[in-house]
């Protein structure tokens, strides 16, 4: 039986690469898995390397989906950023850390919002 939550975290990632997608943005990789952690999706826009952190929820009652993105989050993003350019060589190229969210609601449901460049590089 498949885990409902990593379901749901799928089916979140699902939205955010499709949107990301019809933004213009090329996808890369998903589910990039590296020693410092996990990126969920890494996508070009132009010339630009964009790191994407899915966040998705079903409900509010611990938080939106943003409440998930955490300080600790940010370090360990910013670990697996880091890894990733260097393993390919990138390590001059330009990039950004962006947040993408998506809260289902009751009726079946959802909100997306994307926040470009809102995570910092800790």
């Amino acid at each position: 039986m498949v885990d409902r939550r990593a379901a749901i975290g799928e089916l979140g990632e699902e939205i955010a690469a499709r949107h990301l997608r019809e933004s213009g943005m090329r996808i890369v990789g998903r589910r990039v898995r590296l020693r410092r952690g996990e990126l969920d999706i890494v996508a070009r826009d132009g010339e630009e390397w964009v790191f994407v952190e899915v966040k998705t929820r079903t409900s509010d009652v611990m938080g939106d989906a943003a409440s998930g993105m955490t300080l600790k989050k940010a370090r360990s993003m910013t670990r697996a950023v880091v890894e990733y350019l260097h393993k390919n060589g990138l390590e001059d190229a330009p990039v950004r850390c962006d947040l993408v969210t998506v809260d289902f609601d009751a009726d079946g449901g959802h909100r997306l919002e994307h926040h470009p460049a809102s995570i910092p590089m800790i």
